[in-house]
């Protein structure tokens, strides 16, 4: 692609060669000087040459073949790599692969060999299903989603359009449900379903648990990160972000727009407000108020639990305070 047409895509101002061959950009301190660099920040203008360059200033010391000047270099940036973005590509043969009876699968669907599909799914048009996936029975996949190997998909789960599963998750384990007798637990049949809306994407080995009875349901857009364990009758709302290592506990709700760090752990029956966000490690065991951050374990609004770190920072000091003015109140006693 030539950088005329990219300043285009991008609705930028070009200097330099405008036909100058783009490259995949590249991260700028292993940039050579043919190479495509995006800077976000005047911080990372260094004396260096570069090919092309996409920013949103005239650098001072970089030096380039061509630059590119935006309005968001963050917003150019996705534009620009949706455009270097591996496809899928159909297999050279589409078998062998099991499929069940009363199957609906778009002509336009592409099913890589060894994949099995249950009866009465419907699958949509455009979706791509890789290698060693597993689909059960009565599931619905709608149009444009790609499901990456060694993914499984229970019996029930309705997925939405433009929905991407990667590698290794399962969708539609049973919940974690027992109940305690005298002489054991006794297991909870765990008969509900799954329902994920439009453009979410599950990072690699997420498990998404069956509801109890009705459904776990991830709203449109959410986007879940690797590890992430959400268990039965869960509700996420729409366009909510949660990170690796994150665990919600069951028949919990979250709102939507809501922001989640890495190693989250949500207790059960719990609601998330709309617009929380909630920092890395923290645990949740009560309600949070709407557009509130928490942080800690157990998670306490920001403020609060920052004051009590700084308070618990100087026990030491104040520890040594005391004991002086013990030792004082000694000595004036004696």
């Amino acid at each position: 692609m030539k950088a005329v047409e990219l300043a285009k895509i991008l609705g930028g101002e070009i200097e330099g060669n405008t036909f100058y061959e783009i490259e995949k950009p590249k991260p700028l301190d292993i940039a050579g000087e043919r190479d495509t660099v995006f800077i976000f920040d005047k911080k990372y203008d260094t004396n260096k040459k570069v090919g092309a360059l996409i920013t949103s200033f005239k650098p001072k010391y970089l030096k380039s073949e061509v630059l590119i000047i935006v309005e968001d270099p963050r917003k150019a940036f996705i534009k620009t790599l949706k455009l270097f973005e591996k496809k899928p590509e159909p297999p050279l043969r589409e078998q062998p692969r099991i499929t069940g009876k009363d199957t609906n699968i778009h002509p336009e669907a592409v099913i890589y060999p060894f994949t099995y599909i249950g009866n009465r799914v419907k699958i949509g048009q455009k979706t791509h299903i890789f290698p060693f996936v597993y689909i059960g029975e009565d599931v619905e996949i709608g149009d444009n989603v790609v499901v990456f190997p060694h993914v499984f998909i229970g019996h029930n789960v309705k997925i939405g359009n433009n929905v991407i599963i990667h590698a290794g998750s399962v969708l539609g384990a049973d919940g974690f449900g027992f109940e305690k007798t005298d002489k054991g637990y006794i297991k909870i049949p765990q008969i509900g379903g799954i329902v994920i809306e439009d453009d979410v994407e599950i990072g690699a080995n997420c498990t998404i648990d069956r509801a109890t009875i009705g459904n776990t349901i991830i709203k449109k857009g959410t986007k879940l990160d690797d590890q992430v364990h959400v268990a039965h009758n869960v509700k996420i709302g729409e366009h909510t972000v949660i990170a690796a290592q994150s665990g919600i506990a069951g028949s919990t709700e979250i709102g939507k727009w809501v922001m989640m760090g890495g190693q989250v752990g949500v207790k059960d029956h719990v609601k998330v407000a709309d617009n929380t966000i909630i920092m890395a490690q923290s645990g949740i065991s009560k309600d949070t108020e709407k557009g509130k951050m928490y942080v800690g374990s157990p998670a306490k609004e920001r403020k609060i639990a920052w004051r009590e770190m700084a308070y618990l920072s100087r026990i030491e000091e104040l520890f040594k305070r005391v004991k002086k003015l013990e030792q004082k109140l000694e000595e004036k006693n004696h």
